[in-house]
């Protein structure tokens, strides 16, 4: 007869309650550190006990502080008084500071003997013209429905013309350089974004060119707008400022990078054809300082060689290149290596929209605060930015914090900074990115992504700066889910690719030209109205004689004031 088998479920029970209770055991043990290594508490009951050391409320004691404060320190006066020197004593087309392809500048004239007035012949049909254009001009084909757009908002209160305003001008004036510095961190490295707003500018208002590259980065091959091949520099970036050496740690512009030369140190930049208009450079200009009596050689179009002298001087310099087109441009350092510091070389057009990216690796914005106000100011006059784009923020965000007034107060810096060393320039904070983390219910939004895009629209409002809303832009475009799934986005939710930054780019340059088309529509009223109201002559009137006057006055209402002219404000939807 067979044996009856063991009966094994008394056991197995037994087994799992005494796993339990060593479970439950663990759960109550609290965190410990091992090599100074944090271990969480094993709570498997973590849905229905929650221990005091395992809660952290989300907005009074956030897992780390918001920011560093003292990364951001910076002397504002200190700056004001750097560029206001700088700008008395900088001679952006002096012989001391500037060579071209052809010879030495001729000092450009003083702003007052270039003005005319409006009985000038030559200036009545020059504004007669552009009255003209201006009344033809219409942008309003290229924009979507205003439902999709997100609008650039400004929040300027002085007098006068806006920083933005006069952007638009020289946007649709079409005739002079306008520059745009795209301050950033990782979201656009690589001129991830901007290659795409550049492209889309360029097509609409003219320009030609990438704008500003760094003559030597470890970043350099990711870039796909333009090649760069260097050799014989020592590179640092800003962001390890502290173990830069003397002289160079004072040399940064908001680029972000400087890089130190060895005799013989070169770089060549290869312009390709990426996007559209990148081959249409006609203008380059080399950036650098030279502290030692120094000999530079600059190659053109892989043909003609020619060499510049430089005395020794602590002042920024430029080699100024023109060409119906440059394909290629290389620069060596023949003599003169010792204190020698490049910023790089910008490619552009005489006309037109120029983007420059400045994108820094783990910068917050507090990056600028390190630069040197006299090297941006110097820069600056050399070649003033009409607008200034601040896209940070990204690596401020933590998943549980609500509150970013502390680094709103740094975004008003930022701004604050910006104005003093780029006075012409409008700024436009850019709202940081839709963004999203892996939770116990898979891919799941970061909601503080709008909380914190809030605090710097605030910050921007506070200013009277621009604001552009990343964020509801990425989710009018389905977040940064659907940027993920579609191949616009990395796995980690965070940084968009190329094809994303399209996207974004897209979405950036409707909100601009909205702000242009909005403007234009003002202009082309203000036009009109100046027309004569009455077309055909009056026929001859004989004079009133005293019998047919009244006694009293007719007192006639004064003309409006300037404001009165303008036409009711339209304010653009707020997010």
């Amino acid at each position: 007869m067979a044996k009856r088998p063991e009966d094994y479920t008394s056991r197995t029970f037994l087994f799992a309650m005494a796993t339990l209770v060593v479970l439950m055991a663990i759960s109550v043990i609290p965190p410990i550190e091992a090599g100074g290594v944090s271990l969480r508490r094993a709570n498997i009951l973590s849905d229905l006990i929650r221990f005091d050391s395992d809660y952290t409320p989300a907005e009074d004691a956030p897992s780390q502080p918001e920011i560093d404060v003292e990364e951001f320190h910076v002397d504002l006066e200190e700056v004001e008084r750097q560029v206001a020197k700088a700008a008395r004593e900088a001679s952006p087309t002096g012989d001391g500071t500037s060579v071209s392809w052809q010879g030495i500048f001729e000092q450009q004239p003083a702003e007052a003997d270039t003005l005319a007035t409006h009985t000038d012949p030559a200036v009545a049909d020059s504004l007669a013209a552009r009255n003209r254009a201006i009344a033809e001009a219409d942008f309003s084909a290229l924009l979507p429905p205003d439902s999709t757009i997100i609008p650039v908002e400004e929040f300027h209160t002085g007098e006068g013309p806006s920083p933005l305003q006069r952007l638009y001008d020289k946007l649709l004036d079409g005739t002079q350089p306008v520059r745009v510095a795209f301050m950033g961190d990782s979201f656009v490295e690589g001129d991830i974004l901007t290659a795409d707003l550049r492209e889309m500018l360029q097509e609409t208002f003219g320009g030609g060119g990438v704008g500003f590259v760094p003559a030597a980065s470890p970043f350099t091959g990711f870039r796909q707008t333009v090649k760069t091949t260097s050799k014989g520099w020592t590179p640092y970036n800003i962001m390890q400022r502290k173990s830069v050496p003397d002289p160079y740690a004072g040399d940064f512009f908001v680029s972000g990078w400087v890089a130190a030369a060895s005799d013989g140190a070169s770089t060549r930049w290869d312009m390709t054809t990426r996007r559209r208009h990148l081959d249409e450079c006609r203008r380059a200009r080399l950036l650098f300082i030279s502290r030692k009596p120094s000999q530079v050689s600059v190659t053109l179009n892989d043909g003609e060689v020619r060499t510049f002298g430089f005395e020794g001087d602590e002042v920024v310099r430029q080699i100024v290149v023109e060409e119906p087109q440059i394909r290629s441009l290389e620069m060596r350092i023949d003599k003169g290596a010792e204190g020698f510091s490049v910023y790089g070389a910008d490619f552009d057009e005489l006309s037109g929209v120029a983007v420059d990216n400045f994108s820094i690796r783990s910068n917050n914005g507090q990056a600028m605060f390190w630069t040197s106000p006299t090297v941006n100011a110097q820069i600056n006059s050399m070649r003033p930015y009409d607008l200034v784009i601040l896209q940070y923020g990204l690596n401020i965000m933590q998943a549980d914090r609500h509150d970013y007034s502390l680094y709103a107060q740094q975004i008003e810096k930022m701004i604050r900074f910006v104005r003093s060393c780029f006075p012409q320039a409008a700024v436009i904070v850019m709202g940081v990115s839709d963004r999203s983390q892996r939770g116990e219910d898979g891919i799941v939004p970061m909601e503080s992504a709008r909380d914190l895009s809030q605090w710097q629209r605030t910050a921007a409002e506070q200013c009277g700066a621009a604001f552009w809303n990343t964020y509801d832009a990425m989710q009018l475009a389905g977040g940064m889910t659907r940027f993920v799934d579609n191949g616009w986005a990395g796995k980690d939710y965070t940084h968009i690719n190329y094809a994303g930054g399209a996207q974004v780019a897209r979405a950036l340059y409707y909100g601009l030209l909205q702000g242009v088309q909005r403007h234009l529509e003002y202009l082309q009223q203000a036009i009109e109205r100046q027309q004569p109201v009455i077309a055909e002559p009056l026929p001859d009137i004989a004079p009133a004689s005293a019998d047919t006057l009244g006694a009293e006055p007719i007192e006639l209402p004064a003309p409006p004031s300037a404001a009165e002219m303008r036409p009711e404000p339209r304010p653009l939807p707020r997010p």
